[in-house]
């Protein structure tokens, strides 16, 4: 896993992590729908470091790394 991103994957990682938090299972089709097909990339690039999965319904998911780190920053920012 690459744990350098940038602050565009970041804001990615963390938009997944709000879709996925409130029940949405979005692909990566779903996404580029919603932000513009400019996204892609950044979910390529994503993927080829470890931060998301794709599993059999094309559906984007953080790895357990990823959500980790998402959880553990959340904790740091603080209610």
């Amino acid at each position: 896993m690459d744990f350098n991103i940038t602050a565009e994957e970041e804001a990615v990682v963390f938009h997944l992590a709000a879709l996925r938090g409130a029940g949405s299972s979005p692909t990566d089709d779903d996404v580029a729908e919603e932000l513009g097909a400019e996204i892609r990339p950044l979910l390529q690039s994503l993927l080829e470091k470890g931060w998301l999965v794709v599993n059999e319904e094309r559906e984007l998911t953080l790895s357990v790394i990823a959500r980790a780190a998402v959880a553990s920053r959340r904790d740091a920012e603080g209610p």
